[in-house]
């Protein structure tokens, strides 16, 4: 304690409050312990995610959700399936020709089978390595069964663009993943020498973590190993009875000689009963801002996503080649009636128009009818006092709210929007309190210098940087702004936020951040987002499927209207000359105003 004249209450105070201000000194004893973060926290190109668990835990979903994951992030990622060595080596040698294995094949008593299954993964491992090292695999069959994009035989980093590799977008991280039980400490450790050992791999530093999957849920087990049965091509034309008997006979084989990952010098991940509980021992860097909130993230639930754009502006507004608002054909009174926030959002285009208020009422009966039909089919999603619905017999939450009586929905929704008041209005729905959490995350894309610009203007205004994003419209960086490759970035938590969701969840947001979104959904190369069409007053939704992927549906709830999308006739134009009396300076269009352009969208410039 310093100064004998302080307050003992006031030292006290700032004890508990702030803790010791004296500044950190290191020791051996911290220095020890921050070797292996130090270490493992290092940049690499090159990353091994290896799958540990029993058969029918999970491991080939999670391996797809990694792929798609770390591909939509710009990641090369590819998954090496041992079973699939397995099945083509025992084709070879046997009368399956599908290369079916029975369980006595699993049998550690079984030599020649034993013999087989490691030089299989002597073989996957060796592939998985050389395509590390960007020397090209090729594995001889086109049906992966691992959703990975690269095609086979593949030999270069991605590249994307007009072909000119000093400028296109290349992809330089690479991630490999190891499907396989893995279930033996000896055969980890292998695998772990195999890939990060200097003298094995000299100049190729390559980071290796494993993902165990424990399940002990004997109903989820059951439900595994339906599906197991009816996907596995081991039991493709086995009835399931036969299936069920074999698979069972097979994990308990496993079992004899499984070993649970327990060696604390390992980079690990252990994930129960599908990501009811994780446990993570040595995990830095990237793995811990990107794959383990995902990994914490998803599911197995059903249900759906919905994506769409706000709805459609008043539009008989006349622009500059700046597009800033020069010309309103609205009547004189009724511009000067308005408030001058209602004027600003006028003129900066954030004003529903009758086609766009339309669309607002078509999209909540449609959320009506989804959320009514979901909560019906899982009437355990939500607490029934709190729903009102038929099935708890009870009547909706009835509050007043100004000046009128709101009801709390009777229906589960989540609903994430952009911050521009646009996509606020779409989803103000006044008979009805919908909680909305407003992320700015789902902004358009920031054009910076060029905001409110249209491309064929910037053709001609600066020729040089219109060049580069002809060659690489991906990961051209406005001046001051973004790129579609920095917007991934903004992104990740959304896609995190929408993953762990169980309930049926509502997006409203603008045609670049969707175009990123639906990629990830549709598991879309990201550098194509720039392609997708996002059409007005139509409804994307993406439900689950139980490889992994999602199946896509899109709804049209409203037209479009081409002209006279004001809220009153044209009568009287109004020229606005400077916009002070507005109380703000010009405001150019944004997103979903802007005209069509070639080169970033094919639908609309966000």
């Amino acid at each position: 304690m310093s100064g004998g004249n302080e307050n003992p209450a006031t030292v006290k105070s700032d004890y508990y409050s702030k803790g010791s201000t004296e500044l950190a000194q290191d020791t051996a004893l911290t220095l020890s312990r921050l070797e292996a973060r130090r270490r493992l926290t290092k940049d690499s190109q090159r990353l091994v995610i290896v799958l540990v668990g029993l058969p029918a835990r999970g491991k080939s979903f999670v391996a797809r959700k990694l792929v798609n994951f770390l591909e939509w992030n710009g990641i090369d990622t590819k998954i090496f399936n041992v079973g699939r060595y397995r099945r083509q080596a025992y084709a070879e040698i046997s009368t399956s020709e599908s290369g079916a294995c029975d369980a006595s094949f699993f049998d550690s008593k079984n030599e020649q089978a034993s013999a087989l299954r490691e030089k299989v993964a002597e073989i996957a491992l060796q592939d998985m390595l050389r395509w590390l090292d960007d020397e090209g695999v090729n594995d001889g069959d086109s049906d992966n069964g691992d959703n990975s994009r690269g095609s086979v035989g593949d030999n270069s980093r991605r590249s994307v663009g007009s072909g000119d590799s000093d400028t296109d977008y290349v992809r330089q991280d690479r991630i490999a993943i190891f499907d396989a039980t893995n279930s033996t400490n000896k055969r980890r450790q292998w695998i772990l020498e195999e890939c990060t050992s200097p003298e094995k791999r000299p100049g190729k530093p390559t980071g290796c973590v494993f993902v165990e999957s424990i399940c002990d849920d004997e109903e989820l087990i059951l439900e595994n190993f339906s599906f197991k049965i009816s996907n596995s091509p081991d039991y493709k034309g086995v009835s399931k009875e036969e299936a069920l008997r074999d698979l069972t006979e097979r994990v308990r084989k496993y079992e004899e000689q499984y070993e649970t990952i327990t060696d604390d010098s390992l980079s690990y991940i252990k994930m129960f009963n599908l990501s009811t509980k994780m446990l993570v021992n040595h995990i830095y860097g990237r793995m811990s801002k990107i794959i383990v909130p995902a990994l914490m993230a998803w599911n197995i639930g059903t249900r759906p996503i919905f994506l769409c754009r706000p709805g459609q502006t008043i539009s008989d507004i006349t622009t500059d080649s700046d597009d800033h608002v020069t010309k309103v054909n609205l009547r004189r009174s009724d511009i000067l009636d308005m408030s001058i926030s209602s004027r600003k959002r006028l003129m900066s285009g954030d004003s529903l128009g009758p086609g766009g208020k339309k669309f607002s009422e078509e999209l909540f009966n449609f959320v009506y009818e989804e959320g009514m039909d979901f909560l019906l089919k899982r009437t355990s999603i939500m607490d029934m006092a709190q729903t009102g619905t038929s099935v708890s017999g009870l009547a909706p939450n009835i509050y007043r709210k100004g000046e009128r009586d709101v009801r709390e929905p009777p229906f589960p929704l989540k609903i994430y929007t952009s911050t521009m008041p646009r996509a606020a209005e779409t989803i103000r729905w006044e008979d009805y309190d919908m909680r909305v959490d407003e992320l700015s995350n789902l902004n358009p894309l920031d054009k910076g210098d060029h905001a409110g610009k249209e491309l064929e203007d910037l053709q001609a205004t600066d020729p040089e940087w219109y060049t580069t994003l002809q060659r690489n419209p991906f990961s051209t960086r406005f001046p001051g702004g973004e790129s579609y490759k920095d917007l991934i970035k903004r992104l990740e938590s959304v896609v995190v936020e929408l993953e762990q969701q169980v309930i049926p969840t509502l997006v409203v947001s603008h045609v670049s951040t969707l175009q990123l979104l639906v990629a990830y959904f549709r598991n879309t190369p990201v550098e194509e987002a720039m392609t997708i069409e996002v059409p007005l007053h139509s409804v994307i939704k993406f439900t689950p499927a139980r490889g992994g992927g999602w199946s896509e549906t899109q709804v049209p709830l409203s037209p479009v209207f081409e002209r006279a999308n004001s809220e009153v006739a044209v009568q009287n134009s109004l020229t606005i000359e400077g916009m002070g009396e507005l109380g703000g300076r010009k405001t150019p269009f944004w997103g979903d105003h802007m005209r069509s352009s070639s080169i970033l969208s094919a639908s609309s410039n966000t």
